[in-house]
């Protein structure tokens, strides 16, 4: 393995020896001779390509941006990271003899820095090498991460045909000398909260790499990395609302460096469970063959993006913004916050999910506290000049909260749908089942998240309503009496209420067809509807208007083939689709107002269950 010699934190390679492999030149010349190039024009572009992708670390710039990453974290944050030590210390023993690969979550543009730092603060020797975005390698910061161990990789080479070779030569380099390695599964950040679709590009590179080396035993580490808040939400509120990204430049590292002035509470790291490239093998014997790699890279890719989710710990931000968004605007009181909170930990600890420290053990003093600190950032607005202070969430940043929810939304997605298809179910003249009603709301929102299989998916549904609400199957009314929705419709309502906008548009326009170059000027139409409708009190959630979100509902309906077609036909599937978000909307408008009344009235919660 690619080691030093005891003492060096960063793996000694020369990676530029693969100019002179002479498996790398005969490929170089049998581009040119396809091009119709001569071989030194090719070759020069070949170490143009290499000089972009080439790294030499050293422990001084290690130490350089070791410390840089400490400055910038904690002009935010809490000098120590909440880290599951247990699980890298057996990580850096498991290293000595395995080539890894760390794939991390992205949060934000601190999570390369807060990864490097745990392993730095951990003594892990050789620090991995990370694989970067080339809009990172701007001026001066450039050069410092990239003698630190940053690989620059370009955003986009599909039809480069040297830059591909150069590439996978290089790969092929690392992977024989199984150099520790690390980058985002998720390739950029998540602007939603959600944990993004993996790129499966790297992944793919690296299990042939390892495969051609007659590697088996490499490990792929998934890692959570979250935050109690997020330095960069006003960005992220910019850019679902459409705004353009900022671009990346020494001017702005700076200012986003100066801008961390509050304090944002604490970092969490969690090391899940490596998976084994050897647990991926078809079998004994079995013939590797393209569509089985395929497949097997994409089974890996999901896998470990299943492992961080499950992960992520729950923190009391994530909390707090999910029972105010239940709220819908309403603001509530410290104890009707810690009330309701305490009956999700009942879900939390039925189910054992993980936490970021023990939530059943917080006080009402420790609440307080984390309500006055969201207060002090911008993401509630208090009252206290009345009876008994009140808290919601503030005018203008549903979409932060709607943020911090959503990175624990798949821990509480089966209940949300159970609860929302149980309010539906109730109210359906035809009858149908629970069963068929949960599965067509997974159906609706199959763009939006990761599902389990039907089966399995409506079994987790089924168990929450038993567990939460065990008179369900005998209840009258549209909903188990003296029972309060848990969480349901402040899940739930932003996805349904964008998709319901974006439903409304294309009804509007008949039989008018969408192509590919009109769909961004849709998504512009839907943000500027969705804000008409939301004033009109149509919507009830600004959360609702974001483009990711109506990104995924494009998707869909494009699947559903109703942004093309010729005749009546499409008018009528475009107005049938609209009637199936707007009976969804009703579900969780029926789940809000079952909900308000017991707020109103929390006497009237009576049920085997209340805490209230």
């Amino acid at each position: 393995m690619a080691r030093s010699n005891g003492q060096s934190r960063v793996p000694l390679i020369d990676e530029r020896s693969v100019l002179r492999d002479t498996r790398f030149r005969r490929a170089l010349k049998e581009v040119a001779e396809r091009q119709g190039r001569s071989f030194a024009e090719v070759e020069r572009y070949a170490r143009k390509c290499f000089g972009e992708l080439s790294v030499r670390p050293g422990d001084r710039y290690l130490g350089w941006t070791a410390a840089l990453a400490r400055f910038m974290y904690t002009r935010s944050f809490d000098r120590e990271f909440d880290v599951n030590a247990d699980a890298l210390e057996r990580l850096k023993r498991v290293a000595k003899t395995r080539p890894i690969v760390f794939l991390w979550s992205h949060k934000s543009h601190l999570d390369a820095f807060v990864f490097m730092r745990t392993l730095y603060d951990a003594d892990f020797r050789p620090q991995p090498l990370t694989f970067a975005g080339i809009n990172m390698n701007f001026l001066g910061f450039g050069t410092l991460i990239r003698h630190s161990g940053a690989i620059f990789l370009r955003r986009s080479f599909k039809d480069d045909e040297v830059y591909k070779l150069v590439l996978m030569f290089f790969i092929d380099y690392l992977a024989t000398k199984r150099v520790a390695l690390t980058w985002s599964i998720e390739g950029t950040r998540s602007r939603t909260g959600k944990l993004l679709p993996p790129k499966m590009g790297l992944v793919h590179w690296f299990m042939d790499a390892y495969r051609r080396a007659a590697i088996d035993d490499a490990l792929f580490v998934p890692v959570a990395i979250s935050f109690d808040q997020i330095p960069e939400m006003d960005d992220y509120i910019a850019m679902q609302h459409g705004l353009p990204k900022r671009r990346e430049s020494l001017r702005w590292f700076i200012e986003y460096v100066a801008g961390m002035k509050s304090r944002f509470g604490k970092v969490y790291v969690r090391f899940a469970e490596p998976i084994s490239l050897s647990e991926l093998d078809t079998g004994a014997g079995a013939t590797q063959t393209a569509d089985s790699g395929d497949a097997q890279v994409q089974k890996l890719c999901f896998e470990i993006c299943a492992r961080i989710e499950h992960a992520m710990p729950i923190t009391l931000t994530d909390l707090v913004t999910l029972v105010l968004l239940a709220a819908n605007g309403r603001a509530l009181d410290a104890g009707q916050i810690w009330t309701q909170a305490q009956e999700v930990i009942d879900v939390i600890e039925q189910r054992a999910l993980p936490t970021a420290g023990e939530l059943r053990a917080c006080d009402t003093d420790e609440l307080q506290a984390k309500l006055q600190s969201l207060t002090r950032t911008g993401l509630l607005h208090g009252y206290a000049k009345g009876a008994t202070p009140v808290f919601r969430i503030k005018p203008g940043r549903q979409l932060a909260a709607a943020y911090y929810r959503n990175t624990i939304v798949h821990h509480f997605l089966g209940g949300a749908m159970a609860e929302v298809a149980l309010a539906a179910t109730r109210f359906d003249p035809t009858g149908r089942s629970f069963r068929a009603a949960v599965l067509q709301l997974r159906d609706l929102l199959k763009f939006e998240f990761s599902f389990r299989p039907k089966v399995a998916f409506a079994g987790d549904a089924l168990e929450f309503l038993n567990y939460r609400y065990p008179a369900w199957r005998r209840a009258l009314s549209s909903f188990p009496a003296g029972t309060r929705p848990l969480f349901g419709q402040g899940i739930l309502r932003s996805f349904v209420e964008a998709y319901w906008i974006l439903a409304q548009l294309l009804s509007s326009r008949g039989t008018e067809s969408v192509t590919a170059d009109e769909q961004p000027a849709l998504i512009e139409a839907c943000l500027a509807r969705g804000e008409e409708m939301l004033l009109r009190g149509e919507i009830s959630t600004e959360a609702a208007l974001s483009k990711p979100l109506f990104e995924a509902a494009l998707r869909l309906v494009d699947h559903r083939r109703l942004l093309i077609g010729a005749g009546p036909g499409i008018a009528k599937r475009r107005v049938a689709f609209a009637a199936e978000v707007q009976e969804t909307l009703d579900a969780i408008n029926r789940l809000q107002e079952i909900y308000d009344l017991q707020l109103r009235r929390p006497e009237a919660v009576t049920g085997e269950r209340s805490i209230a």
